[in-house]
């Protein structure tokens, strides 16, 4: 039963994709994806489209971080120059950027196959698939955003056993996307004492590059809006807030104290957290799955406290189901871990209703995620701070 299960789940992640880009590529591409009720546009794989767009203007002399005449929505590029030097490194230009996006996705189709490999339960399966495939990983996917792949980096450095390999992959990640940088200081957090120097070390050295491109990541900021709808995050929950506010008559004050206000949610939270000690899924808990949740949690509890993002980027919260569903399994949290997994699939699918009122609900799961989150990775971190006992178990896996 189990082993049939796997090997339909995995059959299922891998075929579903490849017939909506078969069908995709050989018919109309926007109304394939909008029958998904992914928000398609063109050309195919937007988003990645602007980075050659991008050398395109940087090798005549522009700077694609200001204006991007060469991207097809003359957008700016809204990326670290990093991703620029490696596609004009390797080659990689609008006639080629296709294949680079399949294979993207690929690397997040591979992510997803681990967890559905190292699944105990057909229900946890079945799980893994349908937050794998929601809307917003199949957004990610149309776009051919680079997301994918960053979320590959982390992925490889979650579960990677060597301290040295899991620091470096990382590191590299936040150096394409800065929000990985979230992970990386957690690790640190994470690691027994004496393992600590390196990624310590490693981690001072990523932030010190990313402070000399602090002009590009002002560019960065100015070219991506913020958005209230298909996004999340503080900001965009201030847009969506004073939006409903204005459409019914009344006002919800000043943006920013909306924006505070979330923080200091978020605050209390985490004390809530730390006061209550969160534990592990039990003596049987997945270390990896810990690993990943304290990981993938951590930046997707960034990405909501300091901008608005796409939502694409929900993908972050795919990798903390396979922890919640062990915890799912204890009387404990049994409830917390139950609301926690309708609240992620919720949130990976209300991109496709924003007509039929998917936005405001897709706001009110999202911060909810938020909170929920930062109360988990608090009360992790009061454990591996006031703990010997946790920090041999980690020492123990990058050790084997």
């Amino acid at each position: 039963m189990i082993r049939g299960t796997r090997i339909a789940a995995l059959v299922f992640l891998w075929l579903a994709p490849l017939c909506i880009f078969s069908v995709a590529f050989s018919g109309d591409w926007v109304s394939t994806w909008r029958e998904l009720g992914v928000p398609a546009m063109v050309p195919h794989f937007l988003d990645l489209d602007s980075i050659p767009a991008g050398v395109e203007t940087m090798h005549n002399g522009g700077d694609p971080l200001v204006a991007n005449p060469a991207d097809p929505a003359h957008r700016p590029m809204n990326y670290p120059r990093i991703w620029m030097y490696l596609f004009s490194a390797v080659r990689i230009t609008r006639a080629n950027v296709s294949i680079v996006a399949l294979l993207f996705c690929g690397l997040y189709l591979a992510c997803i196959s681990v967890l559905i490999v190292q699944a105990r339960r057909a229900i946890e399966m079945v799980v893994l698939v349908l937050g794998a495939l929601s809307v917003a990983p199949l957004l990610a996917m149309e776009r051919g955003n680079n997301d994918l792949f960053v979320f590959a980096v982390v992925f490889l450095g979650c579960v990677a056993t060597n301290e040295y390999l899991r620091s470096g992959a990382l590191g590299f990640a936040a150096l394409l996307k800065i929000y990985p940088m979230a992970a990386m200081m957690i690790d640190t957090l994470r690691r027994p004492p004496k393992q600590r120097q390196v990624a310590i070390l490693l981690t001072v050295l990523v932030i010190v590059l990313l402070a000399l491109q602090w002009r590009d990541f002002s560019l960065i900021r100015r070219g991506t809006p913020a958005s209230r709808t298909l996004s999340y995050g503080a900001f965009s929950l201030e847009g969506e807030i004073l939006h409903d506010s204005f459409r019914w008559g009344f006002s919800a004050g000043v943006g920013w104290m909306i924006v505070v206000e979330c923080w200091i949610a978020g605050t209390l939270a985490a004390v809530y957290g730390w006061k209550k000690s969160w534990e592990a899924g039990g003596a049987d808990a997945n270390p990896m799955y810990l690993e990943l949740f304290t990981g993938f949690g951590a930046m997707y509890a960034f990405t909501y406290a300091i901008g608005s993002n796409w939502d694409y980027r929900l993908i972050l919260l795919v990798p903390t189901l396979p922890h919640v569903l062990e915890i799912a399994r204890s009387s404990s949290h049994r409830a917390w871990a139950v609301v926690y997994i309708c609240l992620v699939i919720l949130a990976e699918n209300t991109v496709g209703f924003a007509q039929y009122g998917g936005t405001p609900a897709g706001h009110l799961v999202t911060f909810a995620l938020f909170l929920m989150i930062l109360a988990s990775l608090a009360g992790q971190s009061k454990k591996y701070l006031l703990s010997g006992e946790a920090h041999e178990l980690v020492g123990a896996r990058l050790a084997g």
